[in-house]
């Protein structure tokens, strides 16, 4: 049995992914959960290094850490042997727009965040050696994302309407779905490791949507400054790879009352 290192493991998307791999184990390889203590002393072969750490919220000069830890993945893996690493990006990184982003699009980031993420995948894009890397653009990960922040609180949600009872359209992925698209790319043969793969189930979902399917009432509002109201992944190149259910709203809800890494 492969062993995989997982950086990240007090992180809500590591504890998330935890619980869905305690009740599900991964086909192929057995994860071994890192945190950032645990670099002080020596890991385990490794075929393979998923980096879920990441610095989501905070200023320029924090944000600019997501270099600095793609980077350290990259030392981590050559240390233990490991062929590839996967790196967590975002869809952040391609703006705002109403079609779907393909993976040799422009990157026109919208904020730090996104920008942050840009400038870690060109990072990524200058570290050469025997490791191979692959960048995943995530939609919204249902139960770890702001909407889904918003959910574990009390009270009415407010949400930007966009036209008729239209709030924000995201690609999303439910924490199961994201472990077997995970678990696929580990299997894949490394020549056939992609730089770059977008990662979201099929169909943007409507926030609105998913706060009505948990039960919220949901407050209208008006558009707030920088909301976007539609970014939607192409997903081709996943389809490949591995099938996907079309997202659902109610199965992002179930999920993220199952495994989500907000309370």
């Amino acid at each position: 049995m492969k062993t995989v290192l997982i950086l990240g493991k007090t992180g809500k998307l590591g504890r998330a992914l935890a619980r869905v791999w305690r009740a599900a184990p991964p086909e192929g390889f057995q994860p071994h959960w890192v945190g950032r203590a645990d670099l002080e002393g020596p890991l385990p072969a490794a075929s393979a290094v998923i980096a879920l750490w990441g610095v989501t919220s905070g200023d320029a000069r924090a944000l600019a850490q997501n270099s600095g830890l793609a980077e350290a993945a990259v030392m981590i893996a050559r240390a233990s042997g490991a062929a590839r690493v996967l790196h967590l990006s975002s869809a952040a990184v391609y703006g705002a727009g109403q079609s779907g982003f393909g993976e040799a699009d422009v990157l026109r980031p919208l904020g730090a965040y996104g920008q942050a993420k840009a400038d870690m995948e060109a990072r990524i894009s200058h570290l050469g050696g025997p490791v191979r890397n692959c960048v995943l653009r995530l939609g919204n990960v249902a139960g770890c994302d702001s909407l889904f922040r918003a959910l574990a609180a009390d009270g009415p949600l407010q949400i930007d309407r966009f036209g008729a009872r239209r709030g924000p359209e995201r690609s999303y992925i439910a924490l199961p779905e994201l472990a077997r698209v995970l678990e696929a790319v580990i299997a894949l043969r490394l020549e056939a490791l992609p730089a770059v793969l977008n990662v979201a189930q099929p169909e943007a979902l409507d926030m609105a949507e998913i706060a009505m399917a948990a039960g919220r009432e949901v407050v209208w509002v008006a558009p707030r400054a920088g909301a976007v109201a539609r970014v939607e992944l192409e997903l081709g190149a996943l389809g490949r790879i591995v099938t996907l259910p079309q997202a659902r709203a109610a199965d992002m809800v179930r999920a993220w009352r199952d495994y989500g890494g907000w309370a």
